[in-house]
């Protein structure tokens, strides 16, 4: 008996030690799959797992239509490269002189800097193909080390809904994977017309539903790759931040999260549809389309009549079919009210407490409106802050631990460029390299530097952000953050001119603008 039991042991301490020892993106079985990676080309000792399938690919019967779990694949899923999206607005990047966070998702590397003089080259995989076929996400992970089962950070992009992509260098997961032993997953989602047709096909927000999916897939995957699943917390800017809260009210029954992160964005404030809310005009775009498609006009009573025919066309057709003429034509295309994914009366959920009750972490950057000639603390740009103002004190009304920020690092190598000299104040998405610590791939390519306070205060953007992921009810007040009182200084103000320090404001000096928006209804 004692021989069986320490042979059993023996066997236990084995497997474990061979398993600590696997090398960086060894061969790992899921749910939909035996996945290979690989170890990160930044990062040698974190191991990189890159466009893991976690639905069937949208296409064909598919297309315009919610997603399916991926099937059980009886081979090897290679997972060593990254799956770029596909869409249609590269118009819209035009308004995103800063091009780094917002590179190319959609077209050719050549149509993009043919349409944007201002983009550089791509910034994340130039070889990868981008299709249609991209409901996939990546995962970067070190379970030789740390925690056993350790927090998971998943990201999701922004970019209005309508451009964007997990692969962008920026959102490279390795850095935060090794320093902070966390777990991190981003995903892709379908964009534009894609993503967001206006139109019930039954479902308007797919998009939405994609990232519900993947997050599906990640509760039941994550431990195999050293994750645990109890503690997943996303996170996401822009629209992916107004993604992130949607995600609080629309799965209050199963929230499978521990956390939530929305940066620059909330339910009442990411990028809305020009239509939002408008029956006929939605009705109108999706004619529109399927007239330039070749397919016939639809109505209200028939929106789904057409749709063969429409699913019959190239991605390459589609594409070319919804390419704007400028930023708002683009901008039908995004989530509209369905009530089921995005609700019309989100304010008055949100009064009412309708929403996930797990902690918060929400702010902003201090100046987004850089490229439209905002200035920080400028009555102007303090309407910017209303979101998170609001976000963080009906979370706290509730009940629930919340935490609010304002990042204010400004720093030389984060310069918009010559069209925006003198702009003050950290602009729409600066954040984000420093978070991800990914301004050290931008400056090799650029021959910037990053000062030595750019460098600390990354380091603490990684600390705090793994700190909540570990322990969202009180991993920020271990490290002296108060808990967010609009009556106190309690929203962290993160760094400034060449400055890695971290303050706390008073709301009061921050958000004289907060209770006449809310008021008039514009949160």
């Amino acid at each position: 008996m004692f021989v069986t039991l320490f042979l059993s042991a023996l066997c236990v301490s084995t497997t474990d030690a061979l398993a600590t020892r696997a090398p960086p993106g060894a061969q790992i079985g899921t749910s939909t799959g035996s996945v290979q990676g690989k170890a990160s080309s930044w990062k040698s000792g974190v191991s990189e797992y890159l466009g893991i399938p976690y639905a069937q690919p949208p296409v064909g019967e598919l297309r315009w239509a919610a997603p399916k779990p991926a099937k059980l694949f009886n081979g090897l899923i290679n997972a060593t490269t990254f799956v770029r999206i596909v869409s249609s607005s590269t118009q819209l990047l035009q308004t995103f002189p800063r091009i780094d966070v917002f590179s190319s998702c959609a077209e050719s590397a050549s149509r993009l800097n043919k349409n944007n003089p201002n983009a550089p080259q791509n910034t994340g995989a130039a070889e990868n193909e981008q299709r249609e076929d991209c409901l996939t996400l990546n995962i970067w992970t070190k379970p030789q080390t740390g925690e056993a089962k350790k927090a998971v950070l998943i990201w999701i992009h922004g970019g209005a809904f309508l451009v964007g992509s997990s692969a962008n260098q920026p959102y490279n997961g390795a850095l935060l994977a090794e320093e902070n032993d966390v777990v991190v997953a981003s995903l892709n989602y379908r964009l534009s017309a894609l993503g967001f047709p206006g139109v019930g096909l039954p479902d308007k927000n797919l998009g939405l539903l994609d990232m519900r999916l993947a997050i599906e897939w990640l509760r039941d995957n994550v431990e195999k790759f050293g994750g645990d699943a109890k503690r997943m917390t996303l996170f996401g800017q822009s629209a992916g931040g107004g993604a992130v809260d949607y995600y609080s009210y629309a799965y209050t029954k199963d929230p499978i999260l521990a956390g939530l992160i929305p940066m620059s964005g909330t339910a009442g404030a990411a990028p809305g549809a020009s239509n939002v809310g408008n029956t006929a005009s939605a009705v109108n775009n999706w004619s529109t389309l399927s007239v330039k498609l070749g397919c016939g006009r639809v109505t209200a009573a028939d929106v789904g009549k057409t749709l063969g025919c429409m699913r019959s066309k190239s991605t390459e057709e589609v594409m070319q079919a919804t390419l704007p003429k400028d930023s708002r034509e683009a901008r039908i295309w995004q989530p509209d009210y369905d009530g089921k994914t995005l609700f019309a009366d989100t304010a008055a959920r949100r009064a009412r407490g309708d929403f996930i009750q797990v902690p918060v972490l929400v702010g902003n950057v201090d100046n987004e409106l850089a490229t439209q000639g905002g200035v920080p603390g400028s009555e102007d740009n303090k309407v910017q802050n209303c979101p998170s103002d609001v976000t963080a004190n009906y979370r706290r009304k509730a009940g629930v631990p919340v935490w609010r920020y304002l990042y204010s690092g400004q720093f030389p190598d984060q310069n918009l460029g010559p069209a925006f000299a003198g702009v003050q104040g950290a602009w729409h998405g600066a954040e984000l390299a420093e978070l991800f610590g990914t301004t050290e791939l931008k400056n090799r390519r650029t021959g910037e530097k990053s000062t030595a306070n750019e460098l600390v205060l990354a380091a603490k953007l990684r600390e705090v952000w793994s700190a909540f992921a570990k322990d969202p009810v009180h991993g920020l007040d271990k490290l002296g953050w108060p808990q967010y009182d609009n009556t106190k200084p309690t929203v962290a103000v993160l760094g400034g001119n060449d400055n890695a320090d971290i303050t706390f404001e008073s709301p009061v000096t921050l958000d004289s603008q907060c209770a006449l928006m809310e008021a008039l209804g514009s949160i």
